[in-house]
C-alpha cells in the first residue's frame, strides 16, 4: 500500500471520486481515499492534543523544553513534531503518535514538579535550620509549602490557560506536596556532612554523591508518594491504585536519588575545595616521639628555680614531691596531646562553618597544642596551685586553649582608607589632608598646631571607622555564630591600644550582647563569669565588685536573667604592644566531648610578627630553656639584657606592631620603612650584629630554624 496521504492531490481528482462512487465493490483506490480522509481528521486531533499540552506549560515548562530542544536531551517539542510528521507520512500509527504526546505531557509535568521540588529543597536549605528537631521540621513545613505553592502558581500564571493561576485545588495540592518536600529536605539535610579536614576534593565529592543520593532518594520517595496521593484525592477522574502509588514513588525515588547524587557530589567537591583553600590544619608530628618524663620534669623545675629565686623550691621534701607530680603531668601531657590532635579537625570545621564565604578573611588555620606546651601549662598550674590536677579530667579542663584556631583578615587598600579618612575630616569640618592624618597617627608633629589639636579630637573615631571596615564582616559572623550556637565563647580579649587593637569598643559590645542573648535563650550556660578584656570598659555592670570587676548585667532579652560578667582593662595593652583579638571557645564534638579552643583574630601583616615577637619574653620568663639549640644565639643576649634596655626593646617591638597595623589599615604602604632597632637601643652595650639578631627579621629567621 502507498504511504497514507502521499497522493492526496491525485485522490481528490473529481473523475476518480465519481468512478469510486459508481463502483459497488470497494476498490483499492477507494480504500486509500477513505483512510486518508480519516488521517486528516486524526492529524488535526493530534495537533490539538499537542497544542493543549504546550498551552499548559508555564515558564518552567517552556524553559525545560527549550533546554531539551537545544541539547537534544530528553523528549522535547521538536521530537513530538517529528513524530507527527512521521504519522502524517504513514510511518507510525495514530496510537503511537498519541502516546508520544501523552509521554511528552507527563514528562513535562514531572520536570516542572522536579524543578519546583528542587527549588523548594533549596529554599529550605537557604533558611537556617540550626534550631534542629522540631524547629527544623516547622521551618521546612512552612517554607516548603509556601515555596512550592508560590512557584507553581507563578508558573501557571505564565501558561495559556485562562484562570489557571488561581486554581485553589492546585494551590492546595502544591502546598501539601511542598510541605512534605520541605520537611524531608530539612530532616535529610543532616545526612550531608560538612567538609572534612584533610580529605581530598575527589573523596569528598564521592562522599557527597552517596550522601546526596540517599537524601535525594528519601525526599523523592516522600514527594512522589504524596504527589500521587493528592492527585487521586483531588482529581475525580483518577482512581487510587497501589500500582500507581508504587510507580510514582519509585520514579521519584530514582529521579531524586540521581539529582541528589549529582548535586551532592558537585556540592561536596566545591565545599571541600573551598575548605582546603581556606583552612590550613597543622597536626602534631611528634605524637610518636618518646618523651623522657623524668628529664622533662626536672628540667622544668630546675629552670623555674633559676628564674624565680625569691620563690624557689629549696626544701628537698617539697622538691621531691613536686618533681614526682610533674613527672606524672609529663606523661599525662602525651595522652592529652594525642587527644587534642584528634579533635582539631572537627573544631576547625566548626569555625569554617561559621566564617566561610567572608571576603574580608584571608585564611583560617588550626593546630593543637604540642606536648611541651601542654606539660608547661600543667606544670605552671601545679606549682602555683591555680588548678586541681589530681585527675586526667582535671588536666584536660586546665588546658583552656588546647585547640589553636586562627583567622587572618585582609588589609584595607589605600584608596578605601583615604576615602574614609577624607569623609570623616569633611564631616567634622577639619581642614586637613589624608597625609596630615597619617603623620599625626604615626607620631609626627604637625607644623599647624590647630590642625593637630583638631585631629586629636577625631582620631579615635576615624581609626574606629577604619577598624570597622576591616573587621566588621568577621564580627558580624562571630555574633551570628554565637546567637545560633555555632560558636561558644567564654571570654574575649581585645589586645592592643586605641590604634592597634582589632575590634572597636562598639564591636566588643556587640559580641557581649550576642553572648547575653545566647545565655538568656538557653543556647549556652553561664556557669562562670564571661570575661571581657578591653582597653576601655564596654558594659555598664550592676552590682559590680570594684576590686575585680565581677558583676551582673541584666539580659536585654530577658529582664529576669542576670548574666555574670568579669570586665577588665588592665592588661589589654602589653609591654611589647601585642595586637590580636582572642576568644576562648568551647566545641561540642560529635562524641559528646567538650573541647577547649582559642580563636585568634588578626591581620595578615601582624600575624607573622606575632608568631615570633614572644620569643624574647619566653626566654626571660623561663618558657624557653637555656639548652634549646634553636635559641642558643640569643639566649644569653636576652637574659642578660638590663631592664632599662629591655624596656627600650619592648618600645621597639611595640612600634613594629604600630607600623604593621597602620599598613593593615591602609594608612601606610607596604613599602613603608619599619622601625630601626638601633634608634631604640643606642644606649645599650649590644653591637650591630647582636641587634640584628633580635630585630623583627632576626626573630623571624630564628623561628624558622628546625622547620
Amino acid at each position: 500500500m502507498e504511504k497514507v496521504g502521499a497522493n492526496f492531490d491525485v485522490l481528490n481528482n473529481n473523475s476518480l471520486n465519481t468512478q469510486a462512487a459508481q463502483n459497488s465493490d470497494t476498490t483499492d483506490e477507494q480504500l486509500i481515499f477513505e483512510q486518508d480522509d480519516s488521517n486528516s481528521k486524526n492529524l488535526d486531533d493530534l495537533e490539538l492534543q499537542f497544542e493543549a499540552a504546550q498551552d499548559e506549560q508555564g515558564f518552567l515548562g517552556k524553559l525545560w523544553n527549550g533546554f531539551k530542544n537545544l541539547t537534544g536531551l530528553g523528549l522535547s517539542s521538536n521530537d513530538v513534531q517529528d513524530k507527527l510528521e512521521q504519522y502524517e507520512n504513514g510511518e507510525i500509527t495514530y496510537d503511537e503518535a498519541a502516546s508520544v504526546i501523552e509521554e511528552y505531557k507527563t514528562k513535562q509535568d514531572g520536570a516542572v514538579d522536579l524543578i519546583a521540588n528542587t527549588a523548594t529543597g533549596l529554599a529550605v536549605a537557604g533558611v537556617s535550620v540550626a534550631t534542629g528537631g522540631t524547629g527544623a521540621i516547622l521551618i521546612g513545613l512552612g517554607v516548603g509549602a509556601g515555596a512550592k505553592a508560590g512557584l507553581k502558581t507563578v508558573d501557571r500564571a505564565t501558561n495559556d490557560i485562562e484562570g489557571d493561576a488561581l486554581d485553589s485545588k492546585e494551590i492546595l495540592k502544591d502546598g501539601i506536596t511542598g510541605a512534605v518536600d520541605g520537611v524531608t529536605s530539612a530532616l535529610t539535610a543532616g545526612m550531608v556532612s560538612v567538609p572534612t579536614a584533610g580529605a581530598t576534593v575527589m573523596n569528598t565529592a564521592k562522599q557527597g554523591l552517596v550522601q546526596g543520593a540517599k537524601a535525594g532518594a528519601i525526599t523523592g520517595a516522600a514527594t512522589g508518594a504524596t504527589q500521587y496521593t493528592t492527585d487521586c484525592a483531588f482529581d475525580d477522574d483518577k482512581e487510587f491504585a497501589l500500582s500507581g502509588l508504587l510507580a510514582s514513588t519509585a520514579q521519584n525515588t530514582v529521579t531524586g536519588g540521581i539529582f541528589g547524587g549529582v548535586t551532592g557530589g558537585i556540592g561536596g567537591a566545591i565545599s571541600q575545595n573551598n575548605f582546603n583553600n581556606t583552612v590550613t590544619i597543622t597536626h602534631n608530628n611528634e605524637l610518636q616521639k618518646e618523651i623522657d618524663n623524668a628529664f622533662q620534669a626536672k628540667r622544668y623545675l630546675d629552670n623555674f628555680n633559676e628564674k624565680n629565686k625569691e620563690i624557689a623550691i629549696t626544701s628537698a621534701q617539697e622538691y621531691s614531691s613536686i618533681l614526682n607530680k610533674l613527672e606524672g603531668h609529663s606523661a599525662s601531657a602525651q595522652d592529652l596531646t594525642a587527644k587534642f590532635d584528634s579533635q582539631i579537625d572537627e573544631a576547625s570545621e566548626h569555625i569554617y562553618s561559621a566564617f566561610k564565604g567572608n571576603k574580608t578573611i584571608d585564611s583560617i588555620s588550626a593546630r593543637p597544642k604540642g606536648q611541651n606546651s601542654v606539660f608547661s601549662k600543667l606544670a605552671k598550674k601545679e606549682i602555683n596551685g591555680s588548678a586541681n590536677l589530681t585527675t586526667m579530667d582535671n588536666c584536660y579542663d586546665a588546658i583552656g586553649d588546647a585547640l589553636g584556631l586562627r583567622i587572618q583578615m585582609n588589609s584595607l587598600d589605600s584608596d578605601t582608607s583615604s576615602k574614609i579618612v577624607e569623609k570623616m575630616l569633611k564631616k567634622n569640618n577639619i581642614n586637613a589632608t589624608f597625609d596630615d592624618f597619617v603623620k599625626y597617627v604615626s607620631g609626627e608633629e604637625l607644623q599647624n598646631k590647630e590642625i593637630e589639636n583638631a585631629l586629636s579630637n577625631v582620631s579615635k573615631d576615624i581609626i574606629d571607622s577604619l577598624k570597622q571596615k576591616q573587621s566588621q564582616g568577621v564580627v558580624d559572623q562571630l555574633v551570628k555564630g554565637i546567637k545560633k550556637g555555632k560558636v561558644n565563647i567564654t571570654e574575649i580579649n581585645n589586645y592592643g591600644s586605641e590604634l592597634t587593637s582589632y575590634f572597636t569598643d562598639a564591636q566588643v559590645q556587640q559580641i557581649a550582647d550576642a553572648y547575653n542573648y545566647a545565655i538568656s535563650k538557653g543556647i549556652f550556660e553561664n556557669d562562670s563569669a564571661f570575661k571581657i578584656l578591653n582597653d576601655n570598659p564596654v558594659l555598664d555592670i550592676n552590682d559590680t565588685d570594684v576590686t575585680d570587676g565581677i558583676g551582673n548585667i541584666t539580659s536585654k532579652s530577658n529582664s529576669d536573667t542576670k548574666i555574670k560578667v568579669k570586665q577588665k582593662t588592665k592588661g589589654a595593652q602589653k609591654e611589647s604592644g601585642y595586637a590580636s583579638t582572642q576568644a576562648n571557645t568551647k566545641h561540642k564534638l560529635k562524641d559528646g566531648t567538650i573541647a577547649n579552643g582559642e580563636l585568634q583574630i588578626r591581620g595578615t601583616k601582624v600575624n607573622e610578627f606575632a608568631e615570633v615577637e614572644h620569643i624574647p619574653y619566653d626566654i626571660r620568663s623561663g618558657k624557653i630553656y637555656k639548652d634549646d639549640p634553636k635559641y642558643a644565639d640569643i639566649y644569653d643576649l636576652i637574659t642578660k639584657m638590663e631592664d632599662v634596655d629591655y624596656d627600650s626593646y619592648n618600645k621597639y617591638l611595640s612600634d613594629v606592631y604600630k607600623t604593621l597595623r597602620l599598613q593593615e589599615l591602609g594608612l601606610l604602604p607596604d613599602s613603608a620603612i619599619m622601625p630601626n632597632i638601633k634608634n631604640y637601643m643606642s644606649n645599650s652595650n649590644l653591637n650591630d650584629e647582636a641587634l640584628k639578631m633580635i630585630d623583627m627579621n632576626g626573630l623571624i629567621e630564628i623561628a624558622k630554624k628546625g622547620h
